[in-house]
């Protein structure tokens, strides 16, 4: 079976989007806005913050 022999979705079916797919078609990627204002608050932080912030070496 190729892609090309799926049956059809439903027109009222949800859309199914895999992991990779938008990035793998070149689209931007989509930004939660309640996550873009816990960033925003502080209450969360970004995953680059993350990273600095565990490799931070600690110093007594």
């Amino acid at each position: 079976m190729t892609v090309l022999d799926l049956p059809p979705m439903p027109g009222d079916a949800t859309p199914v989007i895999l992991p990779g797919l938008l990035s793998g078609l070149g689209v931007t990627k989509r930004t939660d806005p309640d996550f873009t204002a816990s960033l925003d608050g502080g209450f969360t932080e970004s995953f680059e913050d993350y990273c600095t912030r565990i490799s931070r070496t600690e110093t007594a």
